[in-house]
C-alpha cells in the first residue's frame, strides 16, 4: 500500500471514528442526565373508615430528588377481578376515598409513587377492608291513582333513592293485595315513573301499591296505597281485528316499527281504541299507541320473532289477535 492511500485510509477512519464518538458520546450524555432515580416509597399506609361502598386510606409522604411526584392506589377486587382499578392521587395529598366500590366485598389496597421522569417506587405496605353489608332499605314511592277510563287507571309514582350508588330500583305493582305481572310503561314528569293498569273490570274498587326493589342486596320499600274505582260501562263488544300487520323499518338490534291497519269500535272513535303488541307471545311493556297504525318494539336480537297485535277499547274488550307477522332479525 503506499504511503498516499495509507494516508488516505488514517483519515477516513479518523473522520468516521470522531463523527461515530459525537453520535454515541451525545446519546450517552442525554440518557446519562435522565432522571433515574426512584421516589422512596409510600410508607404507614392505613384504612380510616369503611362504608357500604367506601373505603378511606391514608399514607406517609414520599421523597424523590425531582421534587415532583404523584401517588398510584391500587384496588385489588378479591371477589372479582375483573372490578380491580388504580387511582391517581397528586403529590399534595397522602389520603384516598376508593368509591362505588361493591358492598359486603373483599379488597386489597397498596400505595406507589411516581416521577416525573416514569420512575415508580416500591410499593407501601399492603392493608385489606371489606365493605359493609347493605342494610338499608330505598325510600318508598310515592303514589297517585288517575282513572282514564271504565277499564283503565294510570299510576305515577316518585322515583326511589338508595344509599348505594347505582343500586336503585326496580318496581312492582300490586293490585288488590296480588303482584301485576303485566304492565306499560306511560310518560312521566322528570323524577317519577308512570304505567297503566288496563283491563280492569268496569264499576269497580281498586287498591294499589308500588313496592321498590334494590337491584341487589334485597332491601325493598313500600309505597302509600291508593284506592280508585272505575266508573261503569255497558260496552262489552270488542273492537275489530287489527290486519295487514307488516314491517315499517327496522333499526337493527332486535329493534323494529310495525304497523297495521286501525280497527274500529262499536262505541269509541278510532282515536281511542288502543293496541297492544305481543313478541313471541309475551305483551310488549312499553307505552301502547293510541290511535295510530304504526308503533316501535323491542324484539329479540337475533332469529325468528313473531308478532301480533290486539285492539282494546276504553271498556277493555279485546279484539281477537291479528295474523302473526314473522320476521328473522340480525344482531347487533
Amino acid at each position: 500500500m503506499t504511503s498516499r492511500c495509507l494516508s488516505r485510509l488514517i483519515i477516513a477512519i479518523t473522520v468516521f471514528a470522531f463523527a461515530a464518538g459525537l453520535l454515541f458520546s451525545g446519546s450517552a450524555i442525554s440518557a446519562g442526565k435522565g432522571d433515574r432515580s426512584a421516589p422512596t416509597a409510600p410508607t404507614n399506609l392505613v384504612v380510616n373508615a369503611v362504608t357500604e361502598t367506601t373505603v378511606s386510606l391514608s399514607w406517609g409522604p414520599s421523597t424523590d430528588n425531582s421534587g415532583k411526584l404523584s401517588y398510584k392506589v391500587r384496588i385489588v377486587n378479591l371477589n372479582n377481578s375483573a372490578y380491580n382499578s388504580l387511582a391517581t392521587v397528586s403529590q399534595t395529598t397522602t389520603s384516598y376515598t376508593a368509591k362505588y366500590l361493591a358492598t359486603n366485598t373483599s379488597y386489597r389496597f397498596s400505595v406507589y409513587a411516581v416521577d416525573g421522569s416514569g420512575n415508580q417506587s416500591s410499593d407501601s405496605n399492603v392493608v385489606g377492608a371489606s365493605t359493609l353489608a347493605d342494610t338499608t332499605a330505598p325510600t318508598g314511592p310515592v303514589l297517585e291513582a288517575a282513572v282514564l277510563a271504565p277499564s283503565q287507571i294510570q299510576l305515577t309514582w316518585t322515583k326511589s333513592t338508595d344509599n348505594v350508588w347505582n343500586n336503585c330500583c326496580t318496581y312492582g305493582i300490586n293490585v288488590n293485595g296480588s303482584p301485576l305481572t303485566q304492565i306499560n310503561w306511560a310518560a312521566a314528569p322528570a323524577g317519577k315513573l308512570s304505567a297503566i293498569v288496563r283491563h280492569l273490570t268496569p264499576g269497580t274498587a281498586y287498591s294499589f301499591n308500588v313496592r321498590a326493589s334494590e337491584y341487589s342486596g334485597g332491601n325493598s320499600a313500600t309505597s302509600n296505597t291508593v284506592d280508585a274505582v272505575t266508573p261503569p260501562s255497558s260496552d262489552v263488544i270488542a273492537p275489530t281485528v287489527p290486519t295487514n300487520l307488516h314491517l315499517v323499518r327496522d333499526d337493527s338490534c332486535g329493534e323494529v316499527w310495525i304497523g297495521w291497519t286501525e280497527s274500529t269500535d262499536n262505541a269509541d272513535p278510532q282515536d281511542q281504541i288502543e293496541y297492544e303488541i305481543y313478541v313471541n307471545g309475551v305483551l310488549s311493556p312499553l307505552p301502547v299507541s293510541v290511535g295510530v297504525d304504526f308503533d316501535f318494539v323491542y324484539a329479540t336480537a337475533f332469529g325468528d320473532n313473531f308478532f301480533t297485535v290486539k285492539a282494546v277499547d276504553r271498556s277493555g274488550n279485546s279484539s281477537e289477535a291479528s295474523s302473526p307477522l314473522k320476521l328473522y332479525l340480525w344482531p347487533c
